[in-house]
């Protein structure tokens, strides 16, 4: 198949069409709808179809698109008054949790590394 910007405009289409009523399908029967992408994607996939794609950049364009719309549409359907009660908190864990992860990730390389002191440049 040839990819060109018409099919995969198509593709697109029919993806989204299609994860669209399996997502209304499933929501009455309790199934999670990312399941159902899941699958959804599985079939459009190598999985199912057979369509192979072997660009690594195509691949990483597509994941940081796909990335900004989840954070784009968990941010516009977010309502302050939500989150104002577990804000404090939430900053509180993430970024304990940054400061910790780092930290022992930091001691376990040193230490099974055989950096020292005097082999570290922070320039």
């Amino acid at each position: 198949m040839i990819f060109t910007a018409e099919n995969i405009l198509m593709i697109g289409s029919i993806l989204i069409f299609s994860s669209i009523l399996i997502s209304k399908t499933g929501y009455r029967f309790g199934i999670p709808t990312l399941l159902l992408f899941l699958i959804v994607g599985m079939c459009f996939g190598s999985d199912g179809l057979g369509l192979q794609f072997n660009s690594a950049s195509d691949a990483q364009f597509i994941g940081m698109m796909a990335l900004s719309i989840i954070l784009f549409s968990g941010g516009m359907d977010t309502k302050y008054n939500e989150i104002k009660p577990i804000l404090t908190p939430g900053i509180i864990l993430s970024t304990a949790g940054v400061l910790l992860t780092t930290l022992l990730t930091g001691i376990f390389i040193f230490y099974i590394s055989d950096w020292n002191r005097t082999n570290i440049e922070l320039t």
